[in-house]
């Protein structure tokens, strides 16, 4: 589930065709079509080379600036990029979330918390975050973490326009009891509430 979309993601923002990605780290384009169908998976080698094509830093100060407010954040932050992959995530989100902060740097969320968070995540994206359409969504979701382990989160996610117009996401997230994700999932009819700049 992980490498298609950070695949898909990777060639989106740097606007490249099958052939051209596969030409950059040195494989037959078929093996992208692949990976990005889930058909297969990238080597070890390749998997690396992806992540830090992915990693790259994507221009100006302003982008820079954004990636280490967030990065150095008192409270709980993570900076997403189309196909919900993390571009940063604090130490304070790490924990919030129960995991190693490096462990998700690159990844998506997509494979890394579970099936019932994989499908909120795609109702999220499917609000249409990454296009620039949605000023401010809302989501409860439930993390789910090594052996049965788990926890249930809010967050309040907002884009950030970059420097090259593409659209990532800073979130903060907050652990919240059951009760809660309860109460906010009747309230709002849902996983996920968003408002788009069109409705201000």
């Amino acid at each position: 589930m992980y490498w298609p979309h950070l695949i898909k993601a990777l060639r989106a923002r740097e606007g490249l065709t099958q052939a051209e990605l596969a030409a950059r780290i040195g494989v037959d384009q078929t093996a992208i079509s692949r990976w990005e169908r889930s058909g297969d998976e990238p080597s070890l080698r390749h998997r690396r080379v992806l992540r830090e094509l992915y990693r790259r830093n994507l221009a100006s100060r302003q982008d820079r600036a954004v990636r280490m407010r967030v990065e150095n954040g008192f409270q709980p932050q993570t900076l997403l990029a189309r196909g919900a992959v993390f571009i940063e995530i604090n130490e304070a989100g790490a924990k919030e979330a129960r995991v190693r902060r490096e462990a998700l740097k690159g990844r998506s969320i997509y494979g890394a918390f579970g099936p019932v968070t994989d499908e909120v995540t795609r109702q999220w994206e499917g609000t249409g975050i990454f296009d620039g359409e949605i000023a401010m969504a809302m989501s409860v979701n439930r993390l789910s973490g090594p052996e049965g382990t788990g926890s249930c989160v809010r967050t309040l996610d907002t884009p950030y326009f970059t420097s090259d117009g593409e659209v990532w996401c800073i979130t903060e997230l907050m652990r919240i009891t059951e009760e809660m994700f309860e109460t906010l999932r009747r309230q709002w009819g849902g996983d996920t509430v968003s408002l788009a700049f069109d409705t201000l």
